[in-house]
């Protein structure tokens, strides 16, 4: 596939991806409203995960480049690695006994998101460089 085929494709993908993020963001305000807000700092950045999410979902969806799509990748990504510290070894003092259903989706949700925008980056044609 080449041209505006392989373009229209990959405007998909980032559409996909903003998508992808906005449910990361409502999955994680709706586990905020159910308990994430009475756990010290993880309720701050419960919120701030949400409103990241949608906000940067977007800026991926209308600015398809690189670097909204690595931003988007580092949130995700970071998200999937804040979820398993504290499942493991805990995360500011709190470690996560139970795994809601929610909890699940959310990491698919991510771990999907991860994986789509990183295909849309590798069949994004380059970009000029800066002069």
């Amino acid at each position: 596939m080449t041209g505006p085929a392989r373009q229209r494709s990959t405007t998909w993908l980032f559409v996909l991806a903003a998508v992808l993020m906005v449910a990361s963001g409502l999955i994680h305000l709706r586990l905020w409203f159910i308990a994430y807000r009475y756990v010290a700092t993880l309720d701050v950045l419960f919120i701030i995960q949400a409103v990241a999410s949608v906000l940067l979902a977007v800026v991926i969806a209308f600015v398809q480049r690189f670097a909204t799509a690595v931003a988007g990748i580092l949130l995700m990504g970071g998200t999937v690695v804040g979820f398993v510290l504290a499942r493991t070894v805990g995360l500011f003092g709190f470690t996560l006994t139970f795994t809601s259903g929610l909890a699940v989706w959310s990491l698919v949700v991510e771990c999907s998101a991860v994986v789509v925008l990183a295909i849309a980056v590798l069949r994004r044609p380059r970009e000029p460089a800066l002069p």
